[in-house]
């Protein structure tokens, strides 16, 4: 059962999601539920009991129902993924990140929504979603007029860059999450985004190594579109440095681990590998964050067990 601090709570994210979209009737259709039910909601009449519609509305907007305590540290690669971030919005630019899985996309994305989604920051963790259903997703987290009938997919493009074209004085940012996982027809759209939206919208990728291999490939191939796709996102690719024993120890007492003897042990745990930096030094790094995670609750445990 909700509490009412949460239900507050999430009719302040309604509050939110109208001022950032535009209408009640987009952020009624986002959350799937009717505009009558939420001007109810905001007047505080809504009738019916349970928690339902509330349970709906924050799986819709992303509320945080608290349930895993993780804090974030500001690690090396927490800072490049945000200034990204930043730059992109800033300068309208297409950036893309292509990167092993759990090496630290998604934490500095979800802080950068989170810190300016007023600011016209917009984010979808992508699916296997062909080129139409990329857009009818993108159309619906945005908040465009959703053309009547079986909208075909240029009535959708049409949509979804005028949306972002009325934001235009934001600079408003598109972050897709997991982007490897889009079918060819989503990603080649992404070419006809940036065309309507050239200065006005900034979009950054984020990707295993598959998202760079997989546009690079069709280059190589000669597949329909790579070739432009590639361009618009300037042919290069950001690659993250992993967490130093430095950054693993900010993210051990960031979370409740403070004695130096263990995070060290924690950093050697987690199979640390060799790293070139710039200028030919090297220093030892994790890669996969998910690891330092589970050691670190595995720490915690013990730590409340004692």
């Amino acid at each position: 059962m909700l509490s009412t601090t949460q239900k507050q709570e999430i009719l302040r994210m309604v509050e939110d999601e109208i001022a950032r979209l535009g209408s009640a009737a987009a952020v009624a259709k986002k959350c799937r539920i009717s505009e009558t039910a939420i001007s109810q909601l905001r007047k505080g009449v809504y009738a019916a009991k349970g928690d339902d519609i509330y349970e709906n509305i924050a799986v819709a907007l992303e509320f945080d129902f608290g349930g895993g305590r993780w804090n974030v540290a500001e690690t090396h690669d927490f800072r490049s993924v945000y200034t990204v971030l930043q730059d992109a919005k800033q300068e309208c630019l297409f950036i893309g990140i292509s990167h092993k899985a759990g090496g630290g996309k998604t934490t500095p994305a979800s802080v950068y929504l989170e810190n300016n989604k007023a600011k016209g920051a917009f984010y979808l963790a992508c699916k296997e979603w062909s080129g139409r259903e990329f857009l009818t997703k993108l159309a619906n987290e945005v908040g465009a007029d959703m053309p009547k009938g079986i909208a075909r997919k240029n009535d959708l493009l049409e949509s979804v860059s005028r949306s972002f074209k009325n934001k235009a004085n934001l600079r408003p940012l598109l972050i897709l999450d997991q982007a490897n996982s889009l079918r060819p027809s989503a990603l080649i759209s992404l070419i006809h985004l940036y065309n309507e939206c050239e200065d006005v919208l900034g979009c950054v990728i984020l990707g295993t190594e598959n998202l760079e291999q997989e546009i690079k490939r069709g280059v190589r191939f000669n597949k329909d579109g790579y070739d432009e796709l590639d361009s618009r996102f300037g042919r290069n690719y950001i690659h993250l440095r992993g967490s130093s024993l430095e950054d693993t120890r900010k993210i051990c007492a960031a979370n409740g681990v403070t004695d130096p003897a263990t995070q060290l042990a924690i950093f050697q745990e987690c199979t640390p590998v060799q790293h070139e930096l710039d200028g030919g030094k090297t220093i030892k790094v994790i890669e996969d964050i998910r690891r330092i995670k589970r050691v670190v609750k595995r720490e915690r445990i013990k730590q409340a067990n004692v």
